[in-house]
Order: structure tokens, then sequence, then C-alpha cells
């Protein structure tokens, strides 16, 4: 699920006016200076919100985000380190859920996540790790937001102890980025809640034939309801994310 939408900060507008004058002088215009960029995912993890709506620098993204549904933007910085604000509302009648000031460094990639509960929402930054994985491999970071569920451990190609690839991951937080064989993440993964040793009680779920994970790409797993129903049963959603 991948949207084109370009966030800008400020948009620079050089009136046809402007540019007459320019034209009527002897000097060569002095070049424009290349804009600072920073990129941000963006998405919404909240049970009981089918939608909500971004702004960033009080700036309002375009339409309401849905649940689960990624937002890729970009963000024109005025330096190369600048402090933003984000602020998420409920699509309807617009009350503020949450807002944060994260900062945004040039060139760098972050994950922006509104999580938790609709009694307790919060804003949460990642920045994305964007080195290529080794050859025949995949690079993976999990997120954990199933309000309700303890910490995790997540199994790829086997229920093993050395296909544990996560372990003890607690609610609201992200896994350190790991690698893992390709063919393991396509075989199978497994989500369990933690135990120091594989439990079949314990699994939360069970995903075979993920054909669609490729060895050399990066992608963030996130374990949610996989629907804004809170009853609703997990699911295991991935993602692309970038890389070198």
């Amino acid at each position: 699920m991948i949207l084109t939408n370009l966030i800008l900060k400020k948009l620079f507008i050089l009136s046809f006016l402007l540019s007459l004058v320019l034209l009527s002088c002897d000097k060569e215009p002095e070049p424009e200076s290349e804009p600072i960029w920073a990129y941000c995912n963006f998405f919404h993890y909240v049970p009981e919100l089918e939608s909500v709506i971004w702004e960033v620098d009080e700036v309002e993204v375009p339409d309401a985000k849905d649940y689960a549904e990624l937002f890729p933007g970009s963000i024109i910085l005025d330096a190369a380190v600048e402090n933003i604000s984000f602020t998420v509302k409920q699509s309807g009648n617009k009350e503020v859920l949450a807002t944060e000031i994260f900062q945004l460094e040039h060139e760098k990639f972050y994950n922006i996540t509104l999580c938790g509960t609709t009694g307790d929402p919060f804003i949460f930054i990642q920045e994305i790790e964007t080195s290529r994985p080794g050859e025949g491999m995949v690079k993976f970071q999990v997120f954990h937001s199933a309000p309700g569920q303890s910490s995790i451990d997540l199994y790829m190609g086997g229920t093993t102890a050395d296909k544990r690839v996560v372990s003890d991951l607690d609610v609201f937080n992200f896994s350190e980025p790991f690698e893992a064989q390709g063919f393991d993440a396509r075989a199978t993964i497994t989500v369990s809640a933690h135990s120091q040793e594989y439990i079949q009680d314990s699994v939360l779920l069970h995903s075979i034939f993920n054909e669609e994970i490729s060895s050399g790409a990066s992608y963030l797993g996130v374990l949610a309801p996989s629907t804004f129903d809170p009853e609703s049963e997990l699911t295991l959603w991935i993602y692309d994310l970038p890389h070198e």
C-alpha cells in the first residue's frame, strides 16, 4: 500500500512580476539553493479510529488517512537539523488527539506513528536504518501495536530457538533492525506471546507462503488488529522500507 503524496513545509512561489524584474537586469541571477529534505512514513494504529488527519507544522495533510494506511511524505527543512511539529486529529470533529515536536535531519528517513488507545493516544518517531541487507537476506524491524497484548516473540522459518529473531518485545515498542534468510521469511513467520521456550498454545498468529517478501529488501512488520475494530483478529502488517 503505497501513496505518493508530497508534504511541503513551505511553498515557494516566484511571481511573474519578479521574473520580469530579474530579466530586465544585466546581472546573472543567483543560483537557487537545493532544498533540504527529510522523509517520513506516517501511519496510525489506534483501534476504534477508522481514519485521522495529520498536520505538519500546522499545515494539514490533504485527505484523512485510514487505519493501517502507510502514507509516505517528504518535508522541506529550513536547516540541516530542525524541530518540526506533528499533530493528529480525528477525521470527523477534528478534535486534537496528540501533538509532538520531533527533530528531523537532512536526508534521513523516519516512521512516525500514532498508536495507543482512544483514551491515551500518542505519536512515536523511529529513525529508519537504511543500510542494505546482505546477499540472500532480508532486513526487518518489528513494531508491537496490539493494545492489551503482553510482550511477544517472533520466529522466521521455524519455531526452534535458532529461528527466534525477536524476543520479549513490549507493546508500543520497535525491535532493533535484524536480518534473516530470505527463504526463512518467505516460508513462515510466527508470532507468539513471550516465553522462555516456544509454546504452541502461546501462538498469536502464523503466516506461511509470504511470497511478497524479496531477498535484498527491507521491511517493517506491525503486529496490530486487522481492522480498526479492537476485537478483530491480530495480523502482521508488512510494509516496504527504503534502503541504500
